[in-house]
């Protein structure tokens, strides 16, 4: 018959309503992100400081906790364990309170109805210099002040020679090899040039491939040669500089130009007849015109200025590039209102997080065995996260409104059952209870002696936040970009692992003294291999839930791994201290450098998606193999530790509590023919 513990069905609940609060919420922030116009650099910032800012909660809540729990004898503010059930109540309310600010988070001020998208821009130059020409957010905003000092790059393709040149200038150009023939048509067909300069002309690269039915723009034919755009720039030191020149041909790549822009000389009138931005480039720049291409152009229009114009590749994503300042609502109050309180929001679940694993390794003890129901109490955490992000995501459609009502919802049921609840047992456990090989042990000793391992898995948690965060802090952008996708999926990919996680936790601890604490860490490493290289060719986006099945292993395994080796290694009186390193390296500072590097991923998308994914993979696989030989040829033979006897005489302590001290205390014993102590760190 299935025994269990009635005292501990609060505790339960409260499990189940936090995990599902958190699973209903977070995997739909990126989402809002979007929403409120944020950039993709934005966000990414916002949710890097957040997880940084987020570990003051930890750091509080868990000395804090320690120390309201009294001494070894036990204090009438500790028997009952009020401390901490009110503790998690307040962290759970404030952040309801805080994650409700981010509704009323105006907007970022886009480009009007007519003008939907990213803002239109684009380059041209002659031999006078160039400039870059963007669209205005509307007619009544003026251009971005450029600070000429300021250097970055923009990426330059589809050149062409034209008379003029606007914001929303593109010249799509057929690459067809040529025939010697002209087209039935009577569209000119392109014919290799060269232009009888001397200039560092290179062979093209490749080519893209536009559909046959694509229209054209003319082009410049002169004598059967097609003219090359030139375009040469100044490098190097002011006192000697070197000319180089880029010649630009269907088949190149977008070409990188390292400049510095000036301050808009456009009128920004709303009555202006040039509704856009146009900056002088400062560096020195110059684009030769060839006299027949002059010719040819004007013989069309009399009234033509010759120029170069080209459209500009990723202009606000590409790394390094000087546009990202000129977007509309750059550097507006949304931003940084959207960064004070999520980062201020941040810190209340982490700092719950903590007390409520603290709460579970108290509640549930550590019997004779070593082993208590730790896992039976996480498997309700991942029923809640198997039930409520899927629900948000199908009947909600990943609405931001949704997700916080549901939220806020869980969250104060949570804090209702918190503060009227009486039995939950969250007393401290006995004095004897931390220690680790089943017997007497002074108050320090596994401080002293098992501190360098505590520091060697705070780093190894601190790896795998990295490896984690780096997929789950923006895979809603990635999802939204594959095929056939929907706020369903992003929701599933917390359910996917959680479900068969429920039976896992059920008999988490027997599995992990089975197969060792260690050798599940680096299982994860393994696992993120298989994870991130799988980002990397999935492209519908219902098959990128088989991948998020090993969340199983990434998240639950190694998390309850997490608590219950932290359990057994730290001293009874830093239990709070003690769950708090994972939460600390693994879902503050892991998540604050993942979040950075998994950013890069979204910078030029897919093609940096596919780069920055591959490396995380290479990582996984080197660490791994370190870790691995490492613990399995050196570590392991010293985490066994030694049977240890009673000491003799014992410790005044001892002899306080069972008497007078007139007589010799009894020897207290974790079951002494037990593996207690013994355990496959």
């Amino acid at each position: 018959m299935f025994k269990y513990n009635p005292n501990l069905i609060s505790l339960k609940c409260v499990i189940f309503l936090f995990f599902g609060a958190l699973g209903s919420f977070f995997p739909f922030l990126p989402l809002h992100m979007n929403d409120l116009g944020l950039s993709k650099d934005e966000a990414v910032t916002i949710t890097a400081v957040a997880a940084l800012v987020a570990t003051i909660g930890p750091l509080i809540v868990a000395p804090l906790a320690d120390r309201l729990a009294g001494t070894s004898s036990g204090g009438t503010r500790s028997k009952s364990g009020k401390y901490l059930k009110l503790m998690i109540a307040v962290c759970l309310i404030l952040s309801v309170i805080f994650y409700w600010l981010l509704a009323t988070i105006p907007r970022v001020p886009k480009i009007p109805s007519n003008k939907r998208g990213p803002l239109k821009v684009s380059f041209m130059c002659n031999e006078h210099g160039g400039y870059v020409l963007q669209d205005r957010c509307d007619n009544e905003e003026t251009c971005y002040n450029w600070n000429s000092e300021i250097v970055g790059t923009v990426l330059v393709k589809n050149c062409d020679f034209t008379c003029e040149v606007t914001p929303s200038w593109t010249n799509e150009v057929m690459t067809e090899p040529p025939n010697g023939e002209n087209t039935s048509s009577g569209q000119e067909v392109y014919s290799e040039a060269i232009y009888e300069e001397n200039s560092d002309w290179t062979p093209p690269i490749e080519a893209e491939i536009v559909p046959s039915e694509t229209v054209t723009t003319p082009r410049v034919i002169y004598l059967g040669l097609e003219p090359i755009p030139h375009m040469c720039h100044a490098t190097g030191p002011s006192n000697n500089k070197t000319q180089i020149c880029d010649v630009y041909t269907p088949y190149s790549d977008p070409i990188p130009f390292e400049i510095s822009l000036k301050p808009n000389e456009n009128v920004t009138g709303s009555n202006d007849t040039e509704s856009f931005c146009r900056y002088p480039i400062a560096t020195e720049l110059n684009c030769r015109m060839p006299a027949e291409v002059i010719q040819k152009l004007k013989s069309e229009n009399e009234y033509c200025e010759p120029v170069i114009g080209c459209e500009i590749h990723w202009p606000y994503n590409n790394t390094d590039s000087l546009l990202r300042k000129s977007q509309c609502g750059y550097g507006n109050i949304s931003f940084y209102l959207y960064i004070l309180v999520r980062s201020l929001g941040d810190i209340f679940p982490a700092a719950a997080l903590v007390l409520i694993d603290t709460a579970i390794v108290i509640a549930t003890r550590e019997t004779s065995t070593g082993r208590g129901d730790v896992g039976k109490q996480f498997a309700l955490g991942a029923l809640g996260l198997a039930v409520f992000p899927p629900l948000v995501g199908w009947l909600g459609h990943g609405s931001f409104l949704v997700a916080i009502i549901t939220f806020t919802i869980l969250m104060l049921v949570a804090a209702l059952i918190l503060i009227l609840d009486s039995n939950m047992p969250l007393s401290p456990p006995e004095w004897w209870w931390h220690t680790r090989c089943g017997m007497l042990a002074l108050p320090m000793s596994s401080v002293r002696k098992y501190g360098f391992e505590v520091i060697a898995l705070g780093i190894v948690f601190f790896c795998l936040g990295i490896f984690w965060n780096a997929i789950d802090a923006f895979l809603p952008w990635h999802i939204v970009k594959l095929n056939n996708p929907s706020a369903a999926i992003i929701g599933l990919t917390y359910a996917i692992g959680a479900i068969p996680a429920v039976a896992y936790l059920t008999f988490a601890e027997k599995i992990v003294d089975y197969c060792g604490h260690s050798n599940i860490l680096i299982l994860c490493f393994v696992n993120y291999i298989v994870h991130h290289l799988a980002l990397v060719f999935i492209q519908e986006a219902s098959i990128i839930l088989i991948c998020e099945i090993l969340e199983i292993v990434t998240l639950h395994f190694m998390w309850v791994t997490a608590v219950l080796y932290l359990r057994h290694l730290v001293p009874r009186k830093y239990t709070t201290c003690g769950q708090a390193l994972p939460v600390i390296t693994h879902f503050c500072l892991g998540r604050f450098v993942g979040a950075l590097l998994g950013g890069l991923a979204y910078s030029e998308y897919p093609d940096n998606f596919k780069r920055v994914h591959k490396w995380f993979s290479i990582s996984a696989a080197v660490i791994a193999t370190i870790y691995s030989i490492s613990y399995h040829f050196y570590l392991k033979f010293y985490c066994i530790p030694p049977t240890q006897l009673p000491p003799d005489p014992a410790p005044s302590t001892v002899q306080h509590m069972n008497g007078n001290g007139n007589y010799t205390p009894l020897r207290v014993y974790h079951n002494s023919s037990s593996k207690k102590g013994h355990f496959r760190y």
